[in-house]
C-alpha cells in the first residue's frame, strides 16, 4: 500500500489532469474546427436540447451499474461497501484511466479506493483483476448479440482482431495462473531485487528485506480471493450483466446526442453496434484520452450516415459528456479520497 499512495502522489497527478484536460481541450478544439472546415457550413445549433438531459440521465446510469456491480460483488469476500464508495471506486477508475495510457491508472486508481473501504490489497486487486477481463468479454458478448439481432454478418477483420486480443487475454492470464501456481520463482526474483536494493541504498535495506515476504504474502492471498470468484461462477455472470447495462447506458448516449441534433436515421441498436468494436480496440491502445485517437476515431464512424456538418458537433457532445464528465465527476471522488 505504502507503493501504491507514493505513486498516487496528490500534486503529481493534479499536474498531470491539468495537462491532459489543457491537451484534450486543444486537440478536441483542433478536431472540431478541422470537421468544420471539411463538412463547410455549420450552424452551431441544438434543435432538440431537452434530449442531451436524457444523456446525461442516461451517463450516470451508466455509472450507477458499474457502481452496483462494485458494491455486490465484494459481498463475495463477506464485505459490505456502500452504494457511494462503490461510486467513488468506479469514478475514481475513469478519472485516472481518462489521463494515463492505456488506461494504466484507473486499475491502480480502484485498488486504492477499494483498500480504503475495508478490502484487502488481495481482494482488491482480484476484484479489479476480475473486473477488467470481464470488461471486455462484455464488449465482445454485446457486439454478437447486436450482430445476431441486426443479422449482420461480422466482418472478418472484426473478427480476426478480436480473436487476437482474446487469445493474448488468454495467455496473460495463463501467466498469471502459473505465478499463483508456483509463486516461488517471483518470489525468489523479488529476494534479488530487495537484496540488489539494500546494497545500492542502504536506506532502504529493512525494506529490501521485506520485498520478499510482501510479495509472497500478496500472491498467497491474491491466490485465495481469486479462487473465490470461481467456486461462486454466479458473480462472474453479475459483472457480465452489470457490465453490459453499463455500455448499453454509455452507448446509448450516443443516441440521445443525435436525437438533440435531430438526427433520426440511426436506430438505438444500430448506434451501440457501431460503437462496441472501436470501444473494444481503444482499451488496447497504447495512448492516453487526451490524444485525440478517440475523437478521429468516432468521428470517421459516424461520418458516412451524418450530414450538414453534424459529425463536429456530434464528437463535441460526446467528448464533452463521456470523457470531461467523467473527468470532472471522477477527480472530485478520487481527490476526495485521497484526502481521507
Amino acid at each position: 500500500m505504502r507503493g501504491i499512495e507514493h505513486t498516487l502522489n496528490p500534486r503529481k497527478i493534479l499536474r498531470q489532469f491539468l495537462v491532459g484536460v489543457g491537451g484534450s481541450a486543444g486537440v478536441l478544439v483542433l478536431i472540431v474546427l478541422s470537421l468544420f472546415r471539411r463538412e463547410g457550413r455549420v450552424v452551431f445549433a441544438v434543435p432538440a436540447p431537452q434530449y442531451l438531459l436524457l444523456a446525461v440521465l442516461l451517463l450516470i446510469c451508466g455509472w450507477s451499474c458499474d457502481a452496483l456491480r462494485v458494491t455486490v460483488t465484494a459481498r463475495i469476500w463477506r464485505k459490505r461497501i456502500r452504494f457511494r464508495d462503490g461510486l467513488t471506486v468506479v469514478l475514481s477508475g475513469y478519472f485516472l484511466s481518462g489521463i494515463t495510457p492505456a488506461n494504466t491508472g484507473g486499475n491502480v486508481a480502484e485498488i486504492y479506493v477499494l483498500t480504503k473501504s475495508r478490502l484487502s490489497l488481495g481482494e482488491a486487486t482480484s476484484l479489479t483483476l476480475v473486473g477488467g477481463a470481464l470488461y471486455s468479454l462484455s464488449l465482445v458478448v454485446l457486439f454478437l448479440l447486436f450482430s445476431l439481432l441486426q443479422k449482420e454478418p461480422i466482418p472478418s477483420r472484426i473478427f480476426q482482431i478480436t480473436s487476437y486480443l482474446l487469445g493474448l487475454y488468454a495467455i496473460l492470464i495463463g501467466i498469471l495462473a502459473a505465478f499463483l501456481k508456483f509463486p516461488a520463482p517471483l518470489v525468489a526474483l523479488s529476494g534479488k531485487v530487495g537484496t540488489f536494493l539494500a546494497s545500492r541504498f542502504p536506506r532502504l535495506a529493512p525494506t529490501g528485506q521485506e520485498i520478499p515476504t510482501l510479495v509472497s504474502n500478496f500472491l498467497l492471498d491474491l491466490r485465495e480471493k481469486l479462487l473465490i470468484f470461481l467456486r461462486n461462477p454466479h458473480y462472474l455472470g453479475w459483472n457480465i450483466s452489470m457490465y453490459c447495462l453499463h455500455f448499453l447506458c454509455l452507448f446509448g448516449t450516443t443516441y440521445f446526442i443525435l436525437l438533440a441534433l435531430a438526427e433520426t436515421r440511426l436506430s438505438w441498436p444500430s448506434t451501440i453496434h457501431l460503437q462496441v468494436p472501436l470501444f473494444f480496440a481503444l482499451r488496447f491502445t497504447p495512448v492516453p484520452g487526451a490524444s485525440g485517437v478517440a475523437e478521429l476515431s468516432f468521428a470517421s464512424l459516424f461520418k458516412p450516415f451524418l450530414e450538414g456538418g453534424k459529425v463536429s458537433l456530434l464528437v463535441f457532445f460526446w467528448r464533452l459528456l463521456t470523457y470531461y464528465g467523467a473527468l470532472g465527476a471522477g477527480s472530485i471522488a478520487f481527490f476526495r479520497t485521497l484526502a481521507r
